[in-house]
Order: C-alpha cells, then structure tokens, then sequence
C-alpha cells in the first residue's frame, strides 16, 4: 500500500516546475511513497529540456514523466518511484503553446486553478493522502474573470471549512497567522477577540493532530512595540488580545498552555540563542511579523501548512518568482521540504 503525495504545478509560467523537477531528482520520500503532479505534461516536459540545457547536476527526466487522466490509473507497483507521475489537467485549455516563464497568460490562470481543484477532488475521493502546492499568482485570475484569490482560500472554500489557519514551520520554529495577506493599515480591524481564539484554538489542536505535540505550549506575539506598554503604544494588547489569552487559559483543556502577548522583538530572539525552540508554535498578528524571522531561520527550509482542513496540506515558502523563471536557477529546497514535511507528518499521524 503506497502513501501518495499530489503535487500542483502552481502558476506554469513561474518557478513551480522547475523546483518540483529539481526536488524529485533529489530521490525517493520512501519505499512505500509515490508522487503525482498535477498540471500539463506539455509545461514540465518544456522544463525539462531547459534545465537539460542549462547543465548542472540536473539530468533529464524526458522518458520517465508519464501522464495519465486519473491517479486510478497509475500502476505504481511495476512503474516505480522513479517516474515522475503527471495527471494531465490540460484537456479544455487552449494556447497551453503559449505559456512562457515569466509570462502571465489566461491559459496559466486556467491551468493553476484546474490543477488544484483536480488535487481536491482526489482528497475527497482519498486517493491521495496529502496535497502540496507550488506557488501560484493571485492576479492572474483576473485574466480569467475570476477574482485575486489564495490556494488557502479555494481549499477552505471547496472543504466547507471557517477556522483555518495559515502556518509556517522549519526545524525550530513554527508560526501561525492571525491575519494573513492584508494590507498593514488593515491588520487591528482583523484582530479580533474570535479570530485569535479560533486561531490559538486550531493551532493547538493540529500541533497534536499533525505534529504529535500532546501538550502544545503556545506564544502569542503583540501587535505593538513593547507589547503596547498597557495603551502607550497601542490598546489592541489590553483591550483584545490580553483578555482573550486569559479567557483560554481558563478553558484550554489537556495541558495545553498559552502565554503572552510577548514583545515580538525580545519574543523572536530567542530562537536565536537557544538550540531548543522555547514554544511548539508562535501566534503571529500579521504575515511580516511571522515570515521574517521564519525565513531568517529557515529560508529554503520551511514549508506552509494550512491547519483546520481535513487533509494536509503543505507548500512552499516563496512566491512564483516571475524575475528568475526560465532560467535554471531556482532553489528547490521549499519545495523539497514541503514534500517531506508532507510524508513525516503523515508517518507521524499514522502511528
């Protein structure tokens, strides 16, 4: 019986072949797991002959990409973990021709957004055990008709899900969001006493669903310097996020434990002194207030988890990358972690 981890190509026109290409080559996630794509055979067989080009220790994968219609189809036991599995979402998408890196397109909107909801449906039809997405672009959609929207968005949509929560995590810190892509002027009218409880409430919950963490110690970060010095800097702190964190030590149960809100700058340092991190997870207010130390940390080794689905799901830590697309020289190591991360929180679920 074989675990299998699906993959979504993400914007073609960005890096996100290009790293999953690079990422495979890098050998097996075990014995007993195989890994589907979903997006156009057409794009990764492209991006296979560029990297070929380019050199390297990259070499080419032409007579092992396979595609199929469906993961049903797939003999896994007799093709091997060396193929590379394609499901082709590209039937009813035309000027596939025309998908270049680097170039937005309608034909990359369509084919980011089919592969995804392809992904999903094999979720749903559990012939995939887990979902992790190379980045796409929001803005395309518009090429499309479609409103900017998140894989974060379309998943909790098409799940029937309110309380998910977007998390980053590396090796020694894991940091989850409150807010996630709003503007800064924006961030206190979304810090509300519901939205950080049902943040800390989902974080703490998968902490032990997906990281084995029985008794999960959670951090909450302020919003303001100083932790707002009780309304010199700031009442978010005295009049949100001080009250609710007393409100759930009260009725947080087995073992779970929240404090702060910590100064995030006194907070952050000392992931920088210690060889053990100091909590399972930090609550971040904002996205900048959570990546930046993230990526200090873990740039190229740290993955995105949506927490609060009914299947995992994991993803790069970058964007698409327009600037470099094409060229060769993408880093791989998000996606690679992602990928990883994927296959160790399922063996950890599975014990």
């Amino acid at each position: 019986m074989y675990r299998v981890i699906g993959v979504t190509m993400g914007d073609p026109s960005g890096i996100g072949p290009e790293v999953i290409l690079k990422a495979f080559q890098q050998g097996s996630l075990g014995d007993d797991v195989r890994v589907v794509v979903y997006g156009s055979r057409e794009v990764f067989l492209s991006q296979d002959a560029m990297l070929s080009r380019k050199g390297g220790d990259y070499s080419t994968m032409n007579k092992k990409i396979l595609d199929f219609k469906a993961v049903d189809e797939i003999d896994f036991e007799n093709l091997g973990k060396e193929h590379l599995f394609i499901i082709d979402v590209s039937d009813g998408i035309e000027h596939i021709d025309r998908v270049r890196p680097g170039e937005p397109s309608a034909a990359g909107a369509r084919l980011q957004l089919a592969a995804l909801m392809q992904a999903i449906e094999d979720a749903k039809r559990d012939v995939i055990d887990a979902i992790v997405t190379a980045p796409w672009t929001k803005n395309l959609f518009r090429l499309i008709g479609h409103p900017a929207t998140g894989h974060t968005e379309v998943l909790a949509r098409e799940f029937d899900v309110e309380d998910q929560v977007m998390m980053l995590a590396g090796p020694l810190l894991r940091v989850a969001l409150v807010t996630t892509h709003v503007p800064l002027k924006d961030v206190s009218k979304g810090i509300t006493p519901e939205r950080l409880e049902e943040t800390i409430r989902t974080t703490a919950q998968d902490l032990t669903r997906w990281f084995g963490i029985k008794r999960p110690h959670v951090a909450v970060a302020a919003l303001n310097p100083h932790a707002g010095e009780h309304g010199v800097i700031g009442d978010e702190e005295d009049e949100v996020i001080r009250p609710t964190i007393e409100v759930l030590q009260k009725k947080l149960y087995d073992g779970v434990r929240v404090d702060g809100p910590f100064a995030a700058d006194t907070l952050f340092a000392r992931y920088g002194k210690e060889d053990e991190a100091p909590y399972d997870a930090v609550i971040c207010m904002y996205h900048d207030q959570a990546l930046i130390p993230l990526k200090l940390l873990h740039f190229g080794q740290s993955a995105n988890i949506t927490l609060g689905l009914p299947v995992l799901r994991t993803s790069v830590d970058h964007g698409t990358a327009y600037d470099i697309a094409g060229q060769g020289i993408a880093d791989e190591g998000s996606m690679r972690y992602a990928m990883q991360l994927a296959v160790e929180i399922l063996d950890g679920a599975a014990q």
